[in-house]
């Protein structure tokens, strides 16, 4: 009979040993926590640009928290607060005791941006008077628009859709330029006077010749006082000012082979003894406004 009961226990002690196995994993696992058992809040998450999003964390167990807001910047508190300084869609990852993780979705959408009603006034930037041909620059001024039509009077159509805009005139006259915006009832309003250019006057050929000739004559002249120790001061602004928009740099040709800028030239030929300018010409930068090269032919006078 004793030889049969432990029989009975040697079998019966596998089962024993399975069931002990079983008891203490189960035990085990509800011991340990999970990531399921994170404990943590973002909110909102859907929100407006420079918003403020609050998030908090109350896992029992955490000891140690760090939150990645998805934007490149991340906190190690508990709790707080995060804006976001751009749209988009972020991911927010919460990570407690470099071990235990959850993940948050947040959508930050942009928002229209309200200005002061005298700051959304459309107007617009430009000059009053210009050239025909020269390439003339006008902007829109205000804030909130989104949408431009420009209308520059030459035509009925559309000239230009952007907010920064380059137009020429091709005949002189005036104009009245209007600017059409997506938060203005009516247009915004500009007037400009245009000159007739070097390149397209509206007299004959021949006209535009003889006036540039003049032009080339009166040049040569202001340089011959100078060279003939003149007032120098009169002479030399004068010619700054009126052919060369003051830039003391355009560079002048003498005879064809050696190059001065204006101003060494200016300042030799006065020193120069018995200097005859014998011509000028001038040529035009692409504007037609101002000369990019001087031609000078002179010579020695003859005593």
């Amino acid at each position: 009979m004793f030889y049969n009961r432990n029989i009975f226990k040697i079998a019966l002690l596998p089962f024993l040993v399975a069931v002990l196995v079983l008891v203490n994993v189960i035990g085990v696992k509800k011991l340990l926590p999970a990531n399921e058992d994170v404990i943590a809040i973002v909110y909102p998450r859907v929100i407006s640009l420079k918003d403020t999003m609050f998030f908090v964390d109350s896992t029992s167990f955490a000891k140690q928290q760090r939150w990645l807001f998805g934007d490149g910047s991340q906190s190690f508190s508990a709790s707080g607060y995060h804006q976001y300084e751009r749209p988009g869609n972020y991911t927010v990852l919460l990570t407690i005791n470099n071990k235990y993780t959850d993940t948050f979705f947040v959508t930050v959408k942009d928002t229209a941006r309200v200005y002061a009603v005298e700051d959304s006034i459309t107007y617009i930037q430009g000059p009053q008077t210009g050239m025909q041909f020269e390439n003339l620059v006008f902007r829109a001024g205000g804030k909130g628009a989104q949408q431009y039509r420009w209308r520059f009077g030459e035509t009925s159509t559309v000239d230009s859709r952007e907010s920064f805009v380059q137009y020429f005139y091709q005949a002189p006259g005036d104009y009245t330029v209007l600017l059409y915006t997506d938060n203005s009832e009516y247009p915004a309003r500009h007037t400009i006077h245009i000159d007739p250019s070097f390149k397209a006057s509206q007299d004959s050929i021949l006209n535009f010749d003889s006036a540039y000739r003049q032009r080339e004559n009166d040049f040569k002249f202001h340089l011959q006082q100078i060279a003939d120790g003149n007032n120098f001061n009169k002479h030399y602004y004068y010619l700054l000012d009126k052919y060369l928009c003051r830039s003391e740099k355009i560079a002048v040709k003498i005879n064809g082979q050696k190059i001065n800028d204006f101003s060494s030239y200016c300042l030799g030929l006065q020193f120069d003894k018995d200097v005859e300018i014998q011509s000028v010409k001038l040529i035009l930068q692409e504007d037609l406004k101002c000369m990019k090269l001087i031609e000078v032919k002179q010579g020695r006078e003859l005593r």
